[in-house]
């Protein structure tokens, strides 16, 4: 994964993902979701269009908001954690450049979802979040410990 150097214009990401999400998914409809507004790209991918991100960008922040000890049991290689329970996890947010693309997941979805409608809110032009989270992943993907 090369997450470094050069942007990718949200504008043509997003017309990428919905290529890709559609082809790995045999029901597109319930697979990718995009919120685009005012230049704010919102989307939950499926694993497939999410690790094809992870592996393509050149640029982007893989963030892991779950607890330290599930970050400790297996993550996707690469990902930053936050754990969303912390009480400065706002704080800790707004640390972030909000410029750069956010691959954010969590066990599920839901924190991860609730994450980024929240960096929505703060501003982060760009946030793809993992539908199913790790639960999903794992089944289809590798992962570090």
């Amino acid at each position: 994964m090369n997450m470094r150097a050069k942007t990718i214009p949200s504008v043509l990401i997003v017309p990428l993902l919905w290529g890709g999400a559609v082809s790995c998914q045999s029901k597109p409809e319930a697979s990718v979701e995009v919120t685009q507004s005012e230049g704010v790209v919102n989307v939950d991918v499926n694993v497939a269009a999410f690790a094809a991100l992870i592996d393509t960008a050149e640029t982007g922040l893989l963030l892991d908001v779950r607890t330290d000890r599930e970050f400790a049991m297996g993550h996707i290689r690469g990902a930053a954690q936050i754990d969303f329970y912390r009480n400065d996890f706002r704080e800790e947010l707004a640390k972030l450049d909000p410029n750069v693309p956010v691959y954010v997941y969590c066990r599920s979805g839901n924190r991860s979802g609730q994450a980024a409608k929240m960096m929505k809110s703060m501003g982060f032009k760009t946030v793809y979040n993992l539908e199913g989270g790790m639960s999903a992943w794992v089944r289809q993907q590798p992962v570090e410990k």
